[in-house]
């Protein structure tokens, strides 16, 4: 009987439509003037469910070192992405939001966002490693990575633009959106090339038997 266990590409295309999605939902919520978490809450698990697929795929080929540094990005990074909506949602009018909104408008809150560049260009990095490197193998492990460098970009530009952050935006005239919605869609074109392009025939030994 086939088995209907997914592989790493099928998760990693379903890791790419939920950023799709999410970003288009944020950019709805927005346009017709409300305030939504939950769209940032779907973007962060469909990045961090990309980064995963990456880097735990032929997870037995990393070192001891190697799986230290992963654990300890992921949690620094699911702190930084889950941090602040269960903040919102928990405590949306504490001096601990307050606080956190001013630190978010700070350079120093920039750095934070560091760890989650250097763990998706690992992960893309060690991924593209595994076989050879191929356009649809470049666009699947880059898509991510795009989304990690925009997520930083965009709070560069939330931070110089502070006047410019009302609910009823239009999110997808924003560079930052943009590039963090092309990395989604770059991701997902990389990973559907990935499910119909046909395999290499594997190699065969044509030496003459003696």
């Amino acid at each position: 009987m086939r088995s209907l266990r997914p592989s790493p590409i099928h998760l990693l295309l379903a890791a790419y439509l939920m950023g799709v999605a999410g970003t288009l939902w944020d950019w709805h919520e927005h346009f017709v003037g409300l305030s939504n978490q939950a769209p940032h809450l779907v973007i962060d698990v469909g990045g961090l469910l990309a980064i995963g697929v990456l880097a735990f795929t032929s997870w037995a080929k990393i070192g001891r070192t190697e799986i230290f540094a992963f654990y300890a990005l992921i949690g620094l990074m699911v702190l930084i992405s889950f941090g602040p909506f269960v903040l919102m949602v928990t405590a949306r009018h504490s001096q601990l939001m307050a606080a956190f909104m001013q630190f978010g408008m700070t350079r120093s809150a920039v750095g934070l966002y560091v760890p989650i560049v250097l763990l998706a260009g690992w992960a893309a990095w060690r991924w593209l490693r595994l076989s050879p490197v191929t356009a649809w193998r470049l666009a699947a492990a880059l898509g991510v990575v795009m989304v990690a460098v925009a997520s930083v970009w965009d709070l560069l530009w939330h931070q110089t633009h502070a006047l410019e952050m009302g609910a009823s935006m239009n999110m997808l005239t924003l560079p930052p959106h943009q590039l963090i919605l092309s990395g989604f869609v770059l991701g997902a074109l990389g990973s559907v090339a990935g499910l119909v392009v046909p395999a290499p025939p594997a190699h065969r030994d044509t030496t003459p038997a003696v």
